[in-house]
């Protein structure tokens, strides 16, 4: 089988890991709720600290916000289950009918 066909067929998927996209990704599912803050375990915050250019990772580690401006809080918590080791926290909905606080 030629390498055109094999490729084709088989997409690379084996990409170098990328915890911080992948994190990203989650939090901005189209449909869902907008992310409120991602919260994270020490050693998978620190994982994916390596993982980024120092430029990024002085940005994260400096203001706690990941992904594109305004960005998305980033709070590491230790009380998380190690599986998957994330938590997005998404924002609560609007009660239809119900004035927001601010305009009451």
């Amino acid at each position: 089988m030629s390498e055109a066909i094999v490729r084709a067929t088989h997409p690379t998927h084996w990409g170098r890991p990328d915890i911080a996209g992948d994190l990203i990704a989650v939090a901005v599912t189209p449909g869902a709720a907008p992310p409120r803050e991602l919260r994270i375990r020490p050693e998978l915050y620190e994982r994916m600290l390596t993982q980024l250019t120092p430029d990024e990772r002085a940005a994260v580690a400096g203001r706690r916000l990941l992904g594109p401006s305004p960005g998305v809080p980033v709070v590491v918590d230790p009380a998380l289950p190690a599986f998957p080791g994330f938590e997005v926290v998404r924002a609560r909905p609007e009660a239809p009918g119900r004035a927001h606080a601010a305009a009451a």
